[in-house]
Formats: C-alpha cells, sequence, structure tokens
C-alpha cells in the first residue's frame, strides 16, 4: 500500500529544489527590478528633489493660468518654429504628475527630423522652457523604467528579460508556500546570533511578510505585457495587424459618439470659464491635462482628463468633452468592459498611483521587504554552502564568487543609486550629456563595487562599502544645502515636504546602515574562515530536517 505521507514529503522536498533555484537564477536582476521598482513609488517627489531650480507646488499659480501660459507657447512658439498644428495636449502638474507644465501638439506634416509632434517642458510660474532654467536631469522617472526596460539594452529585449525573471519569480513563491508548512509559525520566530539559523529565520520573515504584496506585484508586472508575453490570445482570437490592435483598444477605451451634446452653455466660453466648471464639477479630482483637437475648426473638440481617485491605472477613466464652437458638454464615455476595468485595475495597483502618501509609503515598505527576501536568500544560499565545506578543504569557486556577487549586488546598487543622486548634485548644471551622465554614475559605481568586492577580503570589504553607503545617505542632504538653495532647512520652512521628505528619508537609511555596520565585524555572513566540522553537520542536519518539514 502506498503510503501518502512518503509522497507528500518527496513533494514538497521537490519544490524545495525548485524554489532554491527557480529564486537564484535571476536573482541579481530580480534584486535590481525591487530596488529601483521600490524608488518609483516616489518617482514624482524624486524628479521634484532632483530639479532644485523649479518652484515647489505651493507656489504653482491656478490651472487657468498654466493654460493659458501653455496656449501662448503653443500657438506663438510652437506654431511659429514648426507650421500648422492639428493637436494641443497641455499638461498640468498634479500632486502625482510632473512639477512641470508641459506644451505638447503635433504636426500636420513630419518636421526634418522626421516627428510628428513637438513638445517642451515649461516652468509653471514663469512659462518659460524648464531646459533653460533648470537642470537636465532623468530624475526618478529613470529609476522608476530601469525596473522593466532596463538600461543599455534594447527596449524589446529588456521586457522580455525581465518577464522572464518575473515568472521565475512567481514559480519561487508559489513554491515557497508550498515548501513551508509552518508558514505562519516562520514568520513569528526570529532568531539572532545562530548564523544560518537566523538567515533562515530573516528570509521566511520577510518572505511571508510581504508575500501578499509580492504575489500582487509579480502577477500585475505580467499582465502589464499581456499580448507581448502570449500573443497566442491574439492570434487566436483578433489577430495581431494594426487594424487588430485598433479593435483591442476600441474594446478597452470605448468612447461616446462625440456628435451628441447635452446642451451645457449657450455661447462659446473662454478657456478659463471651461476650466473653472470642470473644477466646480470634479470637486475631488485634479485636472491633469487638457486635450484640443483640430483647433480653431468648426468641429474642435476640448477634453479635460483628471487625476482619478479609483483604482485605475490614469488613462482617461474621468473625462469631460466639450465643442470648443458652442461650450456644449458632449456625451460621456459609455462604462469599460469589465476585463477592461479588471485590466486597468491590476495595473493601477502594480503602479500605486492611485494611492495616498500613507499608502505610498506602504507600498515603499513592501517593496524593501520584498528587496530584504532577494537578499537574505542570496546569503542563505552562500552560507549553507560554505556551512558543508569540512575543516581543511578549500572553499569551492562557486561559493567564493557568489559572497562576493552577494556583497555587489545587496550594496553596490544602492550605492549606485547614492551615486546618482550625487551626481545630480555634482555635475555642472550646463554639462553636455548630463542626465546620461547621472545614469553613468549609477552603473560606475556598481560596477566599482563589485570590483572593490572581488579585490579586498570579504569581511573589510562588507564594512567599507556599508560604512561608504551610510556616508553618502548621511551627506546627501550636507551635499544639497552646499549646492542649491532647495536644502532641508529651507523646504521645510516652505512647506515643500516633497523636497524635505528626500533629505530625511536619506537621513533615516544612513542612520539605520551606522547601527548595522557595528554588527558586520562579528557577523557569520562576511566571515572569510572555514567553517567547523561540527558547525557543517549542525547545518547538514538543519537542511535534511527543513527539508524534511519543507522548510
Amino acid at each position: 500500500m502506498s503510503n501518502p505521507t512518503g509522497l507528500h514529503g518527496a513533494f514538497r522536498q521537490s519544490m524545495a529544489w525548485l524554489h532554491t533555484w527557480s529564486g537564484l537564477v535571476f536573482s541579481i536582476l530580480l534584486y535590481f527590478v525591487f530596488v529601483t521598482g521600490t524608488f518609483g513609488y516616489f518617482t514624482y517627489e524624486i524628479d521634484h528633489w532632483m530639479q532644485p531650480e523649479l518652484p515647489s507646488r505651493d507656489e504653482i499659480p491656478s490651472n487657468a493660468e498654466m493654460a493659458e501660459l501653455a496656449l501662448r507657447h503653443i500657438e506663438t512658439d510652437l506654431a511659429s518654429q514648426e507650421g500648422e498644428l492639428t493637436r494641443y495636449f497641455i499638461g498640468l502638474p498634479t500632486s502625482r504628475t510632473y512639477q512641470y507644465l508641459m506644451a505638447f501638439a503635433n504636426l500636420a506634416k513630419p518636421n526634418p527630423d522626421g516627428e510628428g509632434f513637438i513638445r517642451e517642458n515649461l516652468n509653471p510660474v514663469s512659462g518659460v522652457p524648464v531646459s533653460d532654467v533648470a537642470r537636465d536631469t532623468s530624475g526618478g522617472s529613470i529609476l522608476y523604467r530601469m525596473h522593466y526596460a532596463l538600461h543599455y539594452m534594447p527596449y524589446e529585449a529588456a521586457y522580455y528579460t525581465v518577464g522572464l525573471a518575473t515568472l521565475f519569480m512567481f514559480l519561487a513563491m508559489i513554491t515557497g508556500v508550498v515548501i513551508h508548512k509552518k508558514i505562519f509559525a516562520d514568520f513569528f520566530t526570529l532568531r539572532l546570533g545562530k548564523g544560518q539559523r537566523t538567515w533562515l529565520d530573516a528570509h521566511n520573515m520577510t518572505s511571508v511578510l510581504a508575500l501578499p504584496f509580492m504575489l500582487m506585484i509579480t502577477y500585475s508586472g505580467l499582465l502589464f505585457f499581456l499580448v507581448e508575453y502570449s500573443p497566442g490570445t491574439m492570434i487566436l482570437t483578433i489577430g495581431v495587424d494594426r487594424g487588430a490592435m485598433q479593435e483591442l483598444s476600441s474594446h478597452r477605451y470605448p468612447e461616446a459618439d462625440l456628435k451628441d451634446a447635452t446642451g451645457v452653455f449657450a455661447v462659446s466660453p473662454a478657456m478659463k470659464d471651461l476650466i473653472a466648471y470642470v473644477e466646480h464639477e470634479w470637486a475631488d479630482d485634479q485636472i491633469r491635462y487638457i486635450e484640443i483637437n483640430s483647433p480653431g475648426e468648426d468641429n474642435s473638440i476640448i477634453t479635460f482628463g483628471a487625476v482619478d481617485q479609483g483604482l485605475y491605472r490614469d488613462r482617461g477613466f474621468t473625462v469631460m468633452r466639450f465643442n470648443a464652437a458652442t461650450g456644449e458638454v458632449l456625451a460621456e464615455d459609455p462604462p469599460r468592459p469589465v476585463d477592461s476595468e479588471f485590466y486597468q485595475s491590476v495595473l493601477g495597483l502594480h503602479e500605486g498611483r492611485f494611492a495616498n502618501y500613507w499608502l505610498r509609503w506602504a507600498y515603499f515598505a513592501s517593496g524593501l521587504l520584498g528587496c530584504g527576501m532577494i537578499a537574505t536568500g542570496l546569503l542563505l544560499w552562500a552560507k549553507k554552502r560554505r556551512a558543508l565545506v569540512k575543516s581543511g578543504m578549500p572553499i569551492p569557486r562557486s561559493v567564493t564568487f557568489m559572497e562576493r556577487a552577494n556583497l555587489g549586488t545587496i550594496v553596490g546598487l544602492p550605492l549606485g543609486v547614492a551615486a546618482y543622486f550625487w551626481a545630480n548634485r555634482l555635475l555642472p548644471v550646463q554639462f553636455e550629456g548630463r542626465a546620461e551622465w547621472e545614469i553613468h554614475c549609477l552603473f560606475l559605481m556598481w560596477a566599482l563595487s563589485f570590483m572593490h568586492a572581488g579585490a579586498r577580503e570579504i569581511k573589510l570589504a562588507w564594512r567599507e562599502q556599508v560604512g561608504a553607503l551610510a556616508a553618502m545617505c548621511l551627506l546627501l542632504p550636507v551635499m544639497n544645502a552646499l549646492t542649491s538653495e532647495a536644502h532641508l532647512g529651507n523646504s521645510l520652512a516652505a512647506g515643500d515636504w516633497e523636497r524635505a521628505g528626500f533629505d530625511l528619508t536619506s537621513l533615516v537609511f544612513g542612520l539605520a546602515l551606522c547601527a548595522i555596520w557595528p554588527r558586520l565585524t562579528s557577523s557569520s555572513t562576511v566571515s572569510d574562515e572555514p567553517t567547523s566540522v561540527e558547525n557543517a553537520e549542525e547545518v547538514t542536519g538543519l537542511t535534511a530536517q527543513a527539508n524534511k518539514a519543507g522548510g
């Protein structure tokens, strides 16, 4: 008669192997994705800090004044440079968008560069192009972009690579749930100073605490490129040509018949009157953009889009359209189909743009837990292999390599991000290619971290790199004060909590690293010495016990 318990135990052990290797294969890439993606939850706040020349949000004028500035710039400067324009688009700064005013226009004919549009980012107070008054930077937007598009490689290759890594991550989490039959007990267990036991407990704790977030973020991440990752769905249903894509878009985002009107406004109003009407109707929403199709013609339509307060990715879920000639409010868009509602809600959950500040901090903390889960998994893998080496035997090169790669990954990437912020303040404002060189500094520092980890004794390398990261975090607000007027003191005095919050967060990270730094002397994580036979036997027993129990 078969032994169901034995079969169950064998299945759990096979899942333990799958869990280890599905998590390990793309671990460095996944750590990069989680670090940059975590910063992405404060994309616009980081953008705001990295361009200190732009005004704080309290200085930004009314929507009507900014719309007038943008229209004047489009109709005079852009039209005089590029000729006939067929569509205007004005992006207004809000609490969840950029702090500049965007003026965008489609061209009737492509310009000599082959582009069919022209765009200018303006200072929302003066209307002067941002490039004339503020430093060039990629801001927090590039960190957000790198978590799915990477850098220095073709876009298509990047999102397929990240998609494959995300799939492995999803597999690692599912198998992790299978093998941990004491998953809730593991959450409340943290034995400090116990070598591998400590790292196993830390890995379990961070994994369980972040599990709902991790399942949501990986599943929704795969849905972002649903058509690209599973083209068979399109091929077997509506095809893959341009018409099929337009049909899919029309299904997801149905629009009203723009000939229907509701009769509000008897005469053609000024833009400021339209804005006043929209602001009255949208008491809880902010106007994100104004779009004018066929400007100056009888069939011109003015569309207002909101920063929707619902759980959606912000793609026009709340819009209001007007007949530009009469001011009549046009019919509302019909309801989205259920699949589109689900799709946009899942993407909205992933990006977190709907979240208020408190919920965004929860997203940020969950992202840090995800980083901790990957980091402790890497350290645990190397520690297990080192502990199994008997006294007097040489350490396998694979173990030595992983120990040093762990340092370059876990500490090196945050060092690179810190260098990116430092470069924003230290590179000359008029330096050519400045924005790209900020990014180069990130990857150069990351590469130096790997080189340093390979050249130094691993115990010293950990102390030196963590110490350097702590110093860079603590001194970044000082560097900010020495190089700009938007320092912590002025930001607090002006109530600019976005810039002040950046400096304060940097200080918190620096102080946390200072608390960790003294413990690195005795930490078994950074030990270069072979493990004793007794300890190896203990760890071997622990590993066997964990596999048997599903741990």
